[in-house]
């Protein structure tokens, strides 16, 4: 499992679709309607499938647990999307850090069946993100134009998808929808309003206070999404705010640029949505943990490109970059690098400077907050974690009732961390915890600090911990980080 994680996803798909309603200056962004990342790497892993490879079942055959109330409120929302190619990576992820997980997902057909659910339901992943406050939900995945011109042209179809939605979610315990629909024909823009009001309507009645949201893309090239009804029907809109160079381009650059490199670029998807009547409390900012590395004429920011890209997780493009030399693209606010062996090439992505930045726009725009494509991608680094952290729970250095009873450093840590208690408090109990809640050290009474080693003496894996202090019968959980 792990092996097929790491492996690059080289992607051969060629975009021949157009639009006349598009967008102009197409000469300034990636062609009209490029195939996302998500299409892409769901492509690619089916192959996988076919060609042997076995993706992980969820082994938990016992009920989900209900959603639990969060300790401690992030203060903007955090969808992580976790495809099913992950696998067990949910295991180790920082629960604390999300408010939201969208399991990717249930491939639907024209005729609203479900073709492939992936082995949902998965019972583990469910009462995990149940246990930590964190509402899970189903992707709905039709990405094929065809098929969703049958689906939302006929309103049997349509309930038909809906139906079958619904019972996928609480036959597996989950708490509502997102909506992956890709390659809209913009002859459907009422009918995916249509659908997405209808769906709401039937999740509500069947789980009071479901959730919903639906992934929208940067650049609406078949002018396809009608952002403020679909806004008006959902809780969220999942602004896919990546591909804007896609594996397909013709040049290399920024998978995800803030700004700059001409028309189309982050800041222009966020001033657009806003223009066309997306409420700004209702839009996500979706961001890439990933990589597209192309081959090239040159080493030139912006070169040509000789064939399409290879996807990279996260954390096989920071190995790359730290191997060749990280660079950082000032006008995208994105960090690339390069290599010639003896032809060229270039990775672009982005990393925990570049998300920090796009985070800070989002709360400089105030939008609800931001969506991941894709959790597990960072394996087990830490920086993406504290990324989110600094970002959205300002209270992630400290906890207690307005005054901190403790912190912590330095944290990150590596071999050694230092607990700081409030006066008053220096015998209160330490605990340290793995992100399942499983203990793995007890301190002593009066004992301020932990050399990342677990009862038995053994020097714990790289990670996200968490440290409970009990105080009589008050319990405060702050999570720290120990590097690799």
């Amino acid at each position: 499992m792990n092996s097929c994680r790491a492996l690059l996803l080289i992607v051969l798909l060629n975009v021949t679709q157009s639009s006349a309603d598009a967008p102009a200056n197409l000469s300034d962004a990636a062609p009209p309607e490029p195939i996302s990342v998500h299409r892409l790497e769901l492509e690619a892993w089916k192959a996988a499938e076919a060609a042997g490879w076995v993706p992980y079942r969820d082994p938990s055959t016992a009920r989900p647990v209900p959603l639990a109330p969060r300790i401690a409120a992030l203060t903007h929302e955090v969808h992580g999307y976790h495809p099913y190619w992950m696998g067990s990576s949910y295991l180790v992820y920082d629960w604390s850090r999300l408010s939201t997980i969208a399991f990717f997902g249930l491939e639907l057909n024209g005729t609203g069946a479900v073709t492939n659910a992936h082995s949902w339901p998965w019972n583990g992943l469910v009462t995990d993100a149940h246990e930590n406050g964190v509402r899970v939900l189903v992707t709905a995945i039709c990405q094929s134009t065809t098929a969703l011109d049958a689906l939302l042209g006929s309103a049997i179809n349509r309930q038909t998808a809906i139906a079958n939605l619904v019972t996928a979610v609480t036959a597996g315990g989950a708490d509502g929808v997102n909506v992956d629909f890709e390659g809209v024909p913009g002859t459907r823009k009422q009918a995916l309003v249509t659908f997405l009001g209808d769906l709401r309507t039937a999740l509500n009645a069947a789980i009071p206070g479901a959730y919903l949201s639906i992934a929208t893309p940067a650049v609406d090239w078949s002018n396809a999404f009608d952002y403020d009804e679909l806004a008006a029907r959902c809780d969220h809109l999942m602004i896919m705010a990546y591909d804007y160079h896609w594996s397909g381009s013709t040049t290399t650059g920024p998978v995800s640029p803030l700004a700059g490199w001409g028309t189309y670029n982050v800041g222009w998807t966020i001033t657009d949505y806003i223009t066309w009547g997306a409420p700004r409390a209702k839009m996500l900012l979706g961001v890439p943990y990933y990589a597209y590395r192309w081959p090239a004429v040159s080493g030139n920011a912006g070169a040509a490109t000789t064939a399409t890209a290879t996807s990279l997780t996260y954390s096989n493009a920071v190995q790359e970059a730290t191997a060749h030399g990280r660079l950082w693209d000032v006008p995208s606010s994105t960090p690339w690098y390069r290599e010639q062996t003896p032809a060229w090439r270039q990775g672009w992505y982005d990393d925990d400077a570049s998300l920090a930045a796009k985070y800070a726009r989002v709360l400089s725009e105030n939008l609800a907050g931001v969506g991941v494509w894709a959790l597990g991608y960072d394996g087990t680094r830490p920086e993406l974690w504290a990324a989110l952290a600094n970002a959205f729970d300002p209270a992630a250095s400290s906890v207690g009732d307005g005054v901190s009873l403790l912190r912590a450093g330095p944290n990150p840590f590596r071999d050694h961390i230092v607990f700081r208690l409030a006066p008053g408090h220096e015998r209160a109990r330490l605990t340290i915890h793995d992100v399942r809640g499983r203990l793995v050290r007890a301190l002593e009474p009066g004992t301020l600090s932990w050399d990342g080693r677990d009862a038995s003496g053994q020097a714990v894996a790289g990670g996200v911990y968490l440290v409970h202090l009990r105080d009589g019968l008050r319990l405060r959980t702050q999570r720290i980080v120990r590097l690799p």
